[in-house]
């Protein structure tokens, strides 16, 4: 009975010791997942890049939350994408290498390895380790230095740490005794999933000393590492461990084997987790902020069942992305260089609050009526009419026409203008601004008195009426809609509202019957045509082509809009539209224009 209580006792003991650390790799099923993904739906739809791309995400986001036994699979497909997708057998074998350094035990899926990419697996992989993935063969613990093998040369130096399993996140301490003749001493190692660095060992009392440090230790997985010591002549004086056959330990999430130290310390504090800590980190936390605790690959329904650094992309919790504005994020806002949950935490709403630029604006005018050309509308209605032709601008027209003569509305191009422009951003979706420039195409002068003697003969011209006014001023205000719309890239749209002075001057063509080639002015002839009387629909009445300027403004009121494609945060092509109703000589303008923005 007493010997059955000991078996009892010692299998319960065994299954303690060796109880799987899968309980602590919380992410392996979401990654198993991610990987089957990768190759069904990327790999072996040729989207090789996309596959390669999304492994190497997998394997970022697993950290030391993943097994080393999930962590070589992933190294082993993208060894297989980059050797039987891309052809590109240097780079397949690299990554051969890491998944074998992480879990010796890792397999090759032949069915999707050619032949080249199972001969480069071969070169780095254990003999026999060629067929599909199976479970990893148990890793033998690493021997204790007073029973390895004898080095090539010198003799086998006495080392520390003595263990098989150390918790990710500790450092490493490394100590050798000194032996006579050590001048140098060198520590090795080979951390999961790297290539082989160095450390050159310092001199303390009677040993050699090392530390490998936490960023070293962060993956589960095996290290890699021997010490070489040498004389004052270069010579090996004696090693621990081999390149060829180096000291192996492996990194998990708990273990029961005391933490390495040095002989006259204490073992060094874990690190820190990660996810306790750095940016751009799944699961790394932001104070302040209450977020789920689905983790990388879970399901979910919105972003705030995730942890923070991810965000629910299709369902899963997905790794969010980096970002420099909101307008970067397919879904939430940039905060801290990260997309993110846009109701947790304000916004960033950086952005330049001085705004400088330089536009080309074209008028357009609504011109025509009737008797467009008579004195009393050039005297009233703002109309100034010449003689089309050469030297139309100096070649007044001051007859009558015969009555009736009209022209439909119609808008046609007037005045061009140069503007600059200045705005002041007063918030994050309110501008204030001002628009001064010089209009060029502007009409002759407008609202001329002429006077006739008795006889009609023209005695002279008591006013030209005034002239072109080229210069502009507009004050406005504006509205940008969305969030932080002046600090984001790409379509900014706005509405706003103004006024200013402002004249525009637009002309057309009319063909008038000019009463003063029909009769002598004063006389009755001349008077009838003018009063339309006589002769009967102006039957024989010359006809003349003239130009109608139509002289509007000098101020106006505007309502309109437009967008600023924004190439940075702080440059733009810009897109404007005014729609203005001038005073007191009234009308209706559009006035688009086109400029580029710059920002401070």
């Amino acid at each position: 009975m007493r010997r059955f209580f000991l078996h009892v006792v010692l299998v319960v003991a065994l299954l303690f010791r060796s109880s799987p650390v899968a309980a602590q790799y919380t992410r392996d099923e979401s990654a198993e997942k991610k990987i089957r993904e990768a190759i069904d739906q990327r790999y072996l739809a040729t989207q090789f890049d996309e596959s390669e791309a999304l492994l190497i995400g997998i394997i970022t986001a697993c950290e030391d939350k993943c097994s080393p036994r999930v962590l070589g699979k992933a190294w082993m497909y993208v060894g297989i994408v980059r050797g039987s997708g891309k052809g590109n057998m240097a780079s397949a074998k690299e990554a051969f290498g890491r998944a074998v350094a992480i879990d010796p035990g890792v397999r090759l899926d032949v069915a999707l390895a050619t032949v080249p990419t199972q001969n480069a697996f071969q070169e780095v992989a254990p003999a026999g380790a060629a067929a599909q993935p199976a479970p990893p063969a148990p890793v033998a613990a690493a021997p204790a230095p007073d029973t390895e093998a004898p080095p090539s040369s010198g003799k086998t130096l006495a080392c520390t740490p003595a263990v098989t399993e150390i918790e990710t996140r500790r450092p490493v301490p490394v100590q050798c005794r000194a032996e006579a003749g050590s001048e140098s001493v060198e520590l090795r190692f080979k951390p999961p999933g790297e290539d082989w660095q160095s450390l050159k060992m310092s001199r303390q009392g009677e040993s050699f000393r090392a530390q490998i440090p936490c960023d070293k230790t962060s993956i589960a997985g095996e290290l890699q590492l021997f010490v070489r010591a040498r004389d004052a002549s270069g010579d090996d004086v004696g090693n621990w461990g081999t390149k060829a056959d180096p000291i192996r330990i492996h990194f998990v999430e708990t273990t029961t084997e005391e933490p390495p130290h040095f002989g006259d310390a204490g073992a060094p504090a874990r690190c820190a987790a990660k996810e306790d800590c750095p940016p751009n980190f799944p699961g790394c936390g932001k104070k302040g902020q209450a977020r789920g605790n689905v983790d990388w690959g879970g399901t979910c329904s919105n972003s705030s069942e995730c942890r923070q650094g991810l965000l629910c992309t299709d369902g899963t919790c997905e790794r969010a992305p980096s970002c420099k504005t909101s307008s970067d994020c397919e879904t939430g806002t940039c905060i801290e260089g990260q997309c993110d949950v846009g109701s947790e935490s304000k916004p960033s709403e950086k952005f330049a609050k001085n705004w400088f630029g330089l536009h080309v604006a074209q008028d357009v005018a609504f011109v025509g009526g009737t008797d467009v050309c008579t004195q009393s509308s050039q005297a009233n209605d703002n109309y100034a009419c010449y003689y089309s032709g050469v030297g139309s601008r100096t070649a007044a027209y001051i007859d009558d026409p015969f009555p009736g003569t009209s022209t439909s509305t119609a808008p046609v191009f007037a005045t061009t203008r140069i503007l600059l422009s200045y705005d002041r951003a007063l918030a994050a979706n309110f501008t204030a601004g001002l628009r001064v420039g010089y209009a060029f195409g502007g009409g002759p002068p407008a609202g001329r008195d002429v006077v006739y003697d008795s006889s009609g003969h023209l005695v002279r011209i008591v006013a030209e009426g005034q002239s072109f006014v080229p210069f502009h001023l507009e004050g406005r205000g504006s509205y940008w809609f969305g969030t932080n719309p002046l600090g984001r890239k790409g379509f900014r749209p706005y509405v706003h509202l103004g006024g200013g002075l402002a004249q525009v001057d637009a002309s057309t063509t009319v063909s008038v019957k000019d009463c003063g080639l029909f009769a002598t002015r004063g006389t009755a002839a001349y008077s009838g045509c003018a009063k339309g009387t006589a002769p009967k629909d102006g039957a024989g009445v010359p006809s003349v082509e003239l130009d109608a300027w139509k002289k509007l403004g000098q101020g106006f009121i505007t309502l309109g809009g437009g967008v600023v494609y924004a190439f940075t945060e702080t440059l733009g092509a810009e897109l404007n539209l005014n729609l203005m109703y001038t005073l007191p000589a009234s009308g209706f303008v559009l006035e688009p224009s086109l400029g580029a923005v710059v920002g401070f």
